[in-house]
């Protein structure tokens, strides 16, 4: 009996640290949560446009080698992180990548300031630091959030690598959407 109640304790207290965090939809038992309907299409796109404009505002006189925006990848389940497959009900959503190498003098930090700089005097835009106090990576992270539900991880390194370059990137992620009755899981977008 004491390990059901601590069971029914923990989720409870999971599903309150959930909604207060905003990671959950805060709904009344009534409400139903529905994804927006926004083609893979449209979210590709959106999310490419978004990448390019963070490309330019790297200096492109730092940049040694520049990989370019990924090219389409799968759509992912929105239950990624439980490893589960995409499903009528489970929602998709899209990632995406921009990567280059700077040179090893190139501050990146003060770069990445500046570009957090310019998306928080954006209208609807919010910015965090992403970095972990135990990270052991050699690198800055800040997160960017767009009115829309698109997220941007932007990382920069703060030591050069065995090349003696260092490297910037921007993963992306789309909001999670319907999943379309089409979908071909095979299929790049």
């Amino acid at each position: 009996m004491i390990i059901r109640s601590s069971a029914v304790l923990v989720a409870l207290v999971c599903g309150v640290m959930l909604s207060a965090s905003g990671c959950a939809p805060d709904l009344s038992p009534q409400e139903e949560y529905v994804l927006p309907k926004i083609s893979l299409a449209e979210l590709r796109a959106t999310q490419d446009a978004e990448l390019e404009r963070f490309r330019e505002l790297v200096p492109s006189d730092i940049i040694v080698k520049d990989y370019g925006i990924s090219p389409p990848r799968r759509a992912m389940s929105c239950n990624v992180l439980d490893a589960q497959p995409i499903t009528s009900d489970s929602g998709v959503q899209l990632a995406g990548r921009w990567r280059a190498l700077a040179a090893a003098e190139t501050d990146l930090e003060t770069i990445v300031e500046e570009i957090r700089a310019n998306y928080a005097a954006k209208s609807g835009w919010s910015t965090r630091s992403g970095d972990q106090l135990d990270d052991p990576l050699t690198s800055t992270l800040v997160v960017f959030t767009s009115p829309d539900g698109y997220q941007y991880y932007v990382r920069v390194s703060t030591e050069p690598n065995r090349e003696g370059l260092k490297t910037v990137s921007v993963s992306s992620f789309s909001p999670c959407v319907e999943t379309p009755a089409d979908i071909d899981l095979d299929a790049r977008y």
